[in-house]
């Protein structure tokens, strides 16, 4: 037998122990690729359907922006580029409903108010003193 036979029959438990590692590794690579790949996918739907919902329209515009718009889209076609749109102005509050305050003070108050328990005993107790009780009491 050749030198090589005689290590295999010798350490067989050592070199199975090695191919099962690197089995192992490769589910371990293979199994990080597929993920990625996926929270990738998951990344381009969310991405298109921001890019969708911040243009609001399907029709490219023919101006300078849509140009920019095109160059940038050879990088990454989910690339997100500014848009005009009339600047936003403060945001008023209704005044008819309660401030944040007095509804975070309600809140509290009505925690405080609830009972911490009810007046019965809690199950696992009814278990355990059923489990003491004498059979046949």
């Amino acid at each position: 037998m050749s030198e090589f036979t005689d290590w295999m029959q010798s350490n067989w438990y050592a070199l199975g122990n090695l191919l099962f590692q690197y089995a192992f590794l490769a589910a371990g690579v293979w199994f990080a690729r597929e993920i990625l790949r996926t929270m990738r996918a998951s990344q381009e739907q969310f991405g298109a359907l921001v890019k969708l919902s911040i243009t609001g329209a399907t029709t490219e515009r023919h101006s300078p922006i849509a140009v920019a718009e095109r160059t940038l889209a050879g990088v990454s076609p989910y690339w997100l580029t500014p848009t005009e749109m009339p600047p936003v102005g403060p945001l008023e509050l209704p005044e008819n409903d309660p401030g944040r305050w007095a509804v975070a003070r309600h809140s509290l108050v009505v925690w405080l108010q609830t009972p911490m328990s009810s007046g019965n005993a809690a199950p696992w107790r009814r278990a355990i003193r059923w489990l003491q009780t004498p059979a046949g009491s």
